[in-house]
C-alpha cells in the first residue's frame, strides 16, 4: 500500500500536523468491518468545559468525485494535479491553519461523513464515558487532542485500515489486472 503524503504550503502547519498525529490516540477500533464501511467516533476537548464528541463512518471504494479519486491513487505531484484539500476530506469542518493542507495517495482517499456532532462531557470525565457509551457498539473510538483537529485523528485511523484492509480498485490498478470482474448484490449496495 502506497502510504499517504501530506503537502503544506507552510512549515509550521506541517509541524502542527506532525503533532496532532503523534497526540492521536485509537482507544478502540471496528472489529468487525461492515462491508467498506469504517465507522468512528472521534472526540476532544474544546476548551476546559467540554469535549466534542462526532459520529460518522468513511465508506471505502465509494467515489464521490472520480477525479479526485484517481488524482489521490497515484502521485498527482508527478502529473501536475493537486492533492485532495483537506477541507473536500473533512467536509469543510476544519481551523483556518489547516486550510492549505492536501492530501496524497490513500488508499484509496474517501469522504468523511458526520452523522453526529454534540456537546460531550468535561475533558477530565470523557475518555471513560465515551468508551462506557460505546463499549458494545461495533465502531472505532478515537481521541484527538483538540476537536478543531478531528479530521487528522480520523486520517491517522484510515491510514492504519489501510495497511490492513487494502482497496480493491486501487490493488487491481496497482498490478495491472483490469477491469476487475466481480458480482454486485443488493447487499453491496446498501451502503452507497
Amino acid at each position: 500500500m502506497p502510504d499517504f503524503k501530506l503537502k503544506t504550503e507552510y512549515w509550521e502547519t506541517y509541524q502542527k500536523v506532525e503533532e496532532i498525529f503523534k497526540q492521536s490516540r485509537i482507544l478502540k477500533r471496528q472489529l468487525e468491518l461492515e462491508l467498506g464501511r469504517w465507522n468512528f467516533v472521534v472526540f476532544g476537548p474544546q476548551g476546559n468545559e467540554h469535549t466534542i464528541i462526532r459520529v460518522g463512518s468513511a465508506v471505502h471504494m465509494k467515489v464521490n468525485d472520480s477525479l479526485i479519486y484517481i488524482a489521490t491513487l497515484g502521485n498527482p505531484e508527478e502529473v501536475g494535479m493537486r492533492g485532495m484539500p483537506i477541507r473536500e476530506f473533512a467536509q469543510g469542518d476544519v481551523p483556518m491553519e489547516l486550510r492549505d493542507v492536501e492530501i496524497y495517495q490513500i488508499d484509496p482517499l474517501r469522504p468523511l461523513t458526520i452523522f453526529d456532532k454534540r456537546k460531550g462531557p468535561p475533558p477530565s470525565e470523557a475518555t471513560e464515558r465515551i468508551m462506557e457509551e460505546f463499549q458494545d457498539k461495533n465502531i472505532a473510538v478515537i481521541e484527538t487532542p483538540d476537536e478543531s483537529y478531528w479530521s487528522l485523528s480520523v486520517l491517522k485511523y484510515l491510514k492504519e485500515c489501510d495497511q490492513f484492509f487494502p482497496d480493491a480498485l486501487t490493488e487491481a490498478l496497482k498490478k495491472g489486472r483490469l477491469p476487475i470482474k466481480g458480482h454486485f448484490f443488493s447487499e453491496t449496495m446498501k451502503y452507497h
